[in-house]
């Protein structure tokens, strides 16, 4: 985000600002611009892993994609907490950490299912997302 488009969304109020004004404005620029950090799955990895993994796992075991969902977020997902077992739900987790949970599942469907699933550049899906 350049300055000019910051300073049109969020308008200077004083004149004239300290040394300490500034970095608080800069900090938030560049915290606008750049939510990589804070940002959730991705829509091309959520295509991905609704139409390759579960799909495909869905062809080769009987269940729907929904209980195959649930069944690689119940064995990868769960943790527990004051002797209660919870399941977190993939739309919270981060770019980086959905992928390591696409990992752990690719490697699930080779080990237990005997099914192998491509990696996303491995496959010629249409990452068109609409």
């Amino acid at each position: 985000m350049l300055f000019e488009q910051y300073k049109a969304r969020h308008p200077l109020k004083k004149f004239k600002y300290s040394k300490s004004d500034v970095e608080k404005i800069r900090k938030h620029a560049w915290d606008a611009a750049h939510p990589s950090s804070k940002m959730t799955r991705s829509q091309k990895q959520n295509a991905y892993y609704w139409a390759v993994v579960c799909k495909t796992l869905s062809g080769d075991t009987g269940y729907t994609s929904d209980e195959i969902h649930q069944l690689l977020a119940q064995k990868f997902l769960s943790y527990e907490k004051k002797g209660k077992t919870f399941v977190a739900s993939t739309t919270t987790l981060k770019t980086g950490e959905f992928e390591g949970y696409m990992s752990d599942c690719r490697r699930f469907a080779s080990t237990e299912a005997s099914c192998y699933l491509p990696k996303p550049n491995e496959t010629e899906f249409d990452w068109s997302v609409k």
